[in-house]
């Protein structure tokens, strides 16, 4: 199937034509699947994209609904789309939420919090898998936030939310509590980073996975070639592809990172460069 012909794509097409006369939105999606309506949306309608936003629940979320609004709800004057994750247009579409509280009550994203005995920890993958073993599809779920070792806010379709609050009672072999949460729109989602920095000879995608992944300059192009990468959620196999500073990379099987600064130059002219692993 063609990226253009694509379901999600499809639905999207029917929901902005829907949005001339009321907020429509989409399930959850991936950064990647975003990544895929925006650059299709785009192509296909152009300067309305100026009435789509892509929304979580809070600032700082990655998976997210895909906003379209009426004409007469659209923003004064909002920051144009540079890619799915823009923070400038994210923030610019929460002190809207702000200011007016009514539509985002007509946006179906709500958070939920699911709280542990404490005596057991509890990670993102158990209450992950907690709900999706009560047979919730994906598509509903958007970021999960672990507060603390036995405490997660949850964003999901405030479809699904009835359902999970009654049904959501154990999470392995804890019993949870979970109920319905009111978060303010500028609540930023936190995340957990490992520091690594790290010496390249320039900010080529092949030596920055070299570093990152302790692999040799030939295996870590290899790796890219073969499909292994992501660059800002888009697959890519362009060894000498230069990255900056706020890049996305993930690598199959080593986990995800944010590129950051040059923060200076060894004696003999390599780069030391600031990057990030999300934990």
């Amino acid at each position: 199937m063609k990226k253009s012909d694509s379901m999600i794509v499809s639905r999207a097409m029917e929901l902005w034509r829907a949005s001339e006369y009321e907020i429509a939105s989409t399930d959850f999606l991936s950064p990647a699947e975003k990544l895929e309506i925006y650059n299709e949306l785009n192509a296909r309608i152009g300067s309305g994209m100026s009435r789509c936003f892509f929304w979580g629940g809070c600032r700082g979320a990655e998976r997210g609904v895909t906003v379209f609004l009426p004409e007469w709800y659209a923003l004064p004057d909002a920051p144009a789309h540079r890619m799915p994750l823009d923070e400038e247009r994210t923030d610019a579409f929460t002190a809207y939420l702000t200011e007016n509280p009514h539509i985002r009550e007509e946006i179906p994203v709500t958070a939920l919090s699911v709280k542990g005995s404490g005596f057991r920890e509890l990670g993102h993958r158990d209450f992950m898998g907690g709900i999706l073993s009560l047979g919730v599809d994906r598509s509903v779920i958007g970021d999960i936030a672990v507060l603390s070792p036995s405490e997660a806010l949850v964003f999901v379709s405030k479809r699904i939310a009835p359902f999970l609050v009654s049904e959501l009672s154990k999470i392995g072999r804890d019993g949870v509590r979970c109920e319905e949460v009111d978060i303010p729109p500028d609540f930023v989602l936190p995340r957990r980073f490992e520091e690594i920095p790290v010496i390249v000879s320039s900010p080529r995608l092949d030596g920055v996975v070299k570093a990152l992944c302790g692999k040799s300059r030939e295996a870590a192009a290899e790796m890219v070639r073969a499909g292994l990468c992501e660059l800002n959620y888009a697959v890519t196999d362009d060894v000498s592809k230069e990255l900056a500073e706020g890049d996305i990379l993930s690598v199959r099987g080593y986990g995800k990172f944010v590129v950051g600064a040059v923060t200076g130059s060894t004696k003999s002219g390599r780069l030391r460069m600031a990057c990030r692993k999300y934990l």
